[in-house]
């Protein structure tokens, strides 16, 4: 079985590792964490976790690492690299979740000729139902292709970039998203309040509302223009909202698209070359 090393192992490595686990994939797994804490609990999940490189190789005398899973925050990233010194970077597939941080960037900080591949995984990852974009390099083989989608696809639905430069897109729609829909419930709760219903109730409409819709978009064949015709009654209280949220100056839309043109420009000056 080929060798996966994981560095770093905080909300999201660990919620990856957790998904990979769940697959039982055909893969060893070693992370690299140097928290003692959530080395803990790298443990306790049923992983070998080791402070850094040097005693991984001293524990498990490992011959070969055959890919590099880089789950560390943008600025740790320098001090990660560091590791990979001693390693074939021939032989090696990296990948990585770093927000920002190019493919020229990596070919500047490790080698030219690495194989690496660019993924933007969202926060519901973290309980196997996420989706994650992703790029590579052109020099992935077939297998490694193959690697790269099971391990992807383990804790997320994918989906395949062929331009680097939509990483940025898909981190403002989708690795934004999450706290998008989580305002929204917000938003629907404090008005129902407003409106005179109990902080409980008005948190179980809010958030049951929004888990059975979305329940419902991902069991029915219908599209979701058809969903929402089908709520819609003539002269009935959903199209009356909808009049409001269907404004073409003021309504949902231009207010979304202002939003991830918004979250768009600062993933791109987050983006960093070397």
């Amino acid at each position: 079985m080929k060798n996966v090393l994981l560095f770093g192992y905080g909300k999201m490595g660990s919620s990856i590792a957790r998904g990979w686990m769940l697959k039982q994939l055909e893969f060893n797994f070693f992370i690299i964490e140097k928290e003692p804490a959530l080395r803990k609990i790298a443990y306790k999940d049923g992983f070998k976790a080791y402070p850094n490189t040097n005693f991984l190789h001293e524990s498990e005398k490992l011959k070969k690492i055959d890919i590099i899973f880089l789950a560390v925050k943008p600025q740790q990233m320098e001090d990660t690299i560091k590791n990979f010194s001693n390693f074939i970077f021939s032989e090696l597939v990296f990948i990585s979740i770093a927000a920002g941080l190019s493919f020229s960037w990596f070919r500047k900080k490790i080698n030219n000729d690495i194989k690496l591949v660019r993924a933007m995984p969202n926060l519901p990852a973290s309980i196997g139902f996420g989706v994650t974009g992703y790029c590579k390099s052109k020099n992935l083989s077939e297998e490694d292709n193959k690697d790269v989608y099971a391990l992807l696809s383990a804790f997320s639905k994918i989906i395949y970039l062929n331009n680097e430069s939509l990483i940025d897109n898909v981190t403002a729609i989708s690795g934004s998203g999450p706290g998008y829909i989580f305002y929204l419930v917000e938003v629907l709760t404090q008005i129902a309040i407003d409106q005179g219903l109990t902080v409980k109730d008005a948190k179980t409409l809010a958030r049951e509302t929004l888990i059975g819709s979305a329940r419902l978009i991902e069991t029915s064949d219908i599209d979701t223009k058809t969903l929402k015709d089908n709520v819609t009654s003539p002269g009935g209280t959903t199209e009356a909202g909808l009049l409001v949220l269907e404004s073409e100056t003021n309504g949902l839309y231009p207010l979304l698209k202002s939003t991830i043109k918004n979250a768009i420009k600062r993933a791109k000056e987050l983006n960093y070359d070397g």
